[in-house]
């Protein structure tokens, strides 16, 4: 039973979707829920009671909340999951106003004015919630007061009346002044969520990702060539003689090296590729859908754009090189072995007079080792 009741909450529910769509749809299925049960609670009793009329309507509101909630469960897209809410906030508010004009049981009807504020923000946000609160208002206000009372089917005093749309009113404003506010407070949780996501991933000095950042597009593009059985490569550049150009031009020039060569590197990349700062003055490159020969193509036209194009420090021309190793991931060769030969590859381009680009499986002088050789300045 209990399960029933968790599947039937969490109907709809999906981890793509946004939290904030997820914690709509709950509401909207326990209120419908609750809206089925009473209205046609309500219902059985009008009809024993020979008010055939109250109970016919409220029977047919019992079908739309059920209707509402089926919708966005049967089709779960954004436009079925609005059309849903839509039509349960007019649903209600119909209801509502055929209750303030028959006057419901012993003129209890209009009590039920109360829920139309709150599940209307909820539901529909703050400006459109707003607007739709504001022609219900009206509405409410030509029935009770409009037409010397010929569109009501009942009596009420004039004092009822109006106490009944000031207290709406209040009702209204308090409801618009919380979604106004969670609303702010929702969109600056996320704002900062995004920020420390961002500044979790990459990297401050480059605005490049992070190591981080790049192991987690690593994982997800291993993940989907096992998928596509379709390869990626991997290459690490390492900045030519870095040490020396620290120990010349200082640290502080030292980072504007790495930030004016990070956007060399980024200028010849595609849209679907990525670049990390991996690392000091290594960096990263991923090459999607792209074999070991693709990769060497596009590391050698972005070496020989660094080449062609000198930096700009302290308003001096500087020539800068880099030397890049490349390896192919396949299902054979992981992340983790892709990486550590990618290094192998940049070791031997260092080696072997910097400047240059070197790919794992045109090393054969020498067996390749699992181990990461060490570091060349």
């Amino acid at each position: 039973m209990l399960r029933r009741i968790k599947k039937y909450i969490l109907s709809g529910v999906s981890h793509h979707q946004k939290d904030e769509t997820n914690r709509r749809i709950v509401v909207l299925n326990l209120f419908a829920a609750v809206g089925v049960f009473l209205t046609f609670l309500l219902g059985c009793r009008a009809f024993f009671d020979g008010e055939y009329s109250l109970s016919t309507t409220l029977f047919t509101t019992s079908l739309i909340f059920a209707f509402s909630q089926r919708l966005q469960v049967r089709f779960p897209t954004a436009i079925s999951r609005t059309l849903s809410m839509t039509l349960l906030i007019m649903c209600l508010m119909s209801l509502t106003l055929i209750l303030i004009i028959t006057g419901g049981k012993d003129n209890t009807g209009p009590l039920w004015i109360y829920l139309v504020p709150s599940v209307t923000m909820f539901f529909a946000g703050f400006v459109r919630g707003l607007l739709a609160l504001i022609a219900f208002t009206i509405a409410s206000a030509v029935i009770l007061f409009g037409f010397d009372d010929t569109l009501l089917v009942t009596n009420y005093t004039y004092a009822f009346k109006t106490r009944l749309l000031y207290s709406f009113l209040t009702v209204s404003f308090l409801s618009a002044f919380y979604e106004y506010s969670r609303q702010k407070s929702y969109d600056t949780a996320v704002y900062l969520s995004e920020q420390f996501e961002r500044q979790a991933n990459h990297d401050h000095l480059t605005e490049l990702l992070n190591r981080r950042g790049a192991q987690q597009c690593l994982d997800r593009e291993y993940a989907r060539m096992l998928r596509s059985k379709c390869t990626f490569s991997v290459a690490i550049a390492d900045i030519d003689r870095f040490k020396s150009i620290n120990d010349t031009l200082g640290h502080e020039q030292g980072d504007e090296v790495l930030r004016q060569i990070s956007k060399v590197f980024r200028s010849r990349l595609r849209g679907q590729d990525f670049l990390a700062r991996w690392g000091g003055e290594e960096f990263m490159f991923i090459f999607t859908e792209t074999d070991e020969i693709g990769a060497v193509r596009a590391l050698e036209n972005i070496r020989d754009l660094l080449n062609k194009a000198p930096l700009q420090i302290n308003g001096e021309e500087f020539h800068v090189t880099s030397s890049f190793g490349v390896c192919e991931v396949t299902i054979e060769t992981d992340v983790s072995c892709a990486v550590r030969r990618a290094d192998q590859a940049l070791y031997h381009a260092k080696e072997n007079g910097r400047d240059r680009v070197c790919a794992i499986s045109s090393i054969t002088s020498s067996p390749i080792s699992d181990k990461t050789p060490s570091k060349v300045e």
